[in-house]
């Protein structure tokens, strides 16, 4: 039975399923057009799994912002926050060309007006394209949307 399951176990031990889903975080990230092609399982576990990173980025960046029009007393508080912030990211991705990437993406999706304002969540769109040739797995075409 499914009762009280977090999270998809993927039929992989954690330090691999962690390990996976880090990875197609960052090939996200690193594609131009911020999309990767991957099973529909493994999409939808890395939607769940990487839109706690993208909130990060997203508070960063508007931290970034605030820091530029911050009164003195208040910028050493704010530069901590954005410190915590990118080492939250950093912890996953480990570099941290992509991190500044990520809060930079973080700038584009604030200035994103969707629904409310300070709305969370809803970072991604999954297509299902089909069916992989070799297994006959469905594959999903997993989309950022800034």
């Amino acid at each position: 039975m499914r009762h009280r399951r977090r999270y998809k176990k993927l039929r992989r031990y954690s330090e691999h399923r962690i390990s996976m889903l880090k990875t197609l975080f960052k090939n996200i990230i690193n594609s131009p057009k911020l999309e990767i092609v991957t099973t529909i399982a493994r999409a939808k576990a890395l939607v769940s799994y990487s839109s706690k990173y993208i909130t990060f980025a997203k508070k960063a960046a508007k931290i970034k912002e605030l820091l530029n029009n911050a009164p003195e007393e208040e910028k050493p508080k704010l530069r901590t926050q954005l410190v915590n912030f990118s080492r939250k990211i950093y912890s996953v991705l480990k570099d941290k060309k992509m991190v500044k990437a990520l809060i930079d993406l973080g700038v584009v999706l604030n200035s994103a007006k969707k629904g409310e304002s300070g709305s969370v969540g809803g970072y991604f769109k999954i297509y299902r394209i089909g069916f992989r040739r070799g297994d006959a797995a469905p594959v999903a075409l997993v989309k950022l949307v800034s």
